[in-house]
């Protein structure tokens, strides 16, 4: 009875311990925010981010707030420098992401090409097969009918040797027979 309760205790304890470690949400983005210009992803106590890029940075509450009052005062600040400055940059960021796209997008239309190609040839092969099959079947038929013409050779050779041999004999024995004859 108390292993039973110690047991169940036991698996309790696990049960919530398990439970705890989906306590906060899973957040997931796409591939393409690795390379994008979108707004950043905002994360609260107990959120469980799975980071997919080579490199990502988190940055917290404060600096965030920091850097987009920069950003916001070059926007409004009169100084083309810097207003063209970020705007060339953005602009940097934006073509980046098109051309990432576009890489991405022509990565998998050359590996749908190469799947194709594999496709194929392994089609290609599995035809070669069948046909190397049937012509060795083709072969293995011939030879046996070239072993059963050969059979059929020596049986005639020897039934035609056989025969002139009998026929010697017979002419031998009906002449000794005719003399034996004629001499009596």
């Amino acid at each position: 009875m108390k292993q039973s309760i110690v047991l169940i205790l036991i698996l309790v304890c696990f049960g919530l311990s398990a439970l705890a470690q989906n306590a906060g949400k899973m957040k997931n983005y796409s591939q393409q925010y690795c390379t994008s210009n979108e707004t950043p992803l905002q994360l609260v106590a107990g959120d469980t981010l799975v980071v997919a890029c080579d490199t990502m940075f988190l940055i917290n509450k404060i600096r965030y707030e920091f850097y987009k009052k920069i950003h916001q005062a070059t926007l409004e600040n009169n100084s083309n420098s810097c207003t063209s400055l970020l705007l060339a940059f953005e602009n940097r960021l934006k073509d980046h992401e098109a051309s990432y796209s576009q890489i991405l997008a022509n990565s998998k239309r050359s590996e749908q090409i190469s799947l194709d190609i594999i496709a194929n040839t392994k089609k290609s092969l599995e035809n070669t097969q069948q046909s190397l099959l049937a012509n060795q079947h083709s072969l293995d038929e011939a030879m046996v009918k070239l072993e059963r013409a050969n059979e059929l050779i020596r049986k005639e050779k020897w039934n035609a040797t056989g025969q002139k041999a009998l026929t010697g004999i017979a002419g031998i024995g009906v002449g000794i027979l005719i003399g034996v004859l004629v001499t009596n």
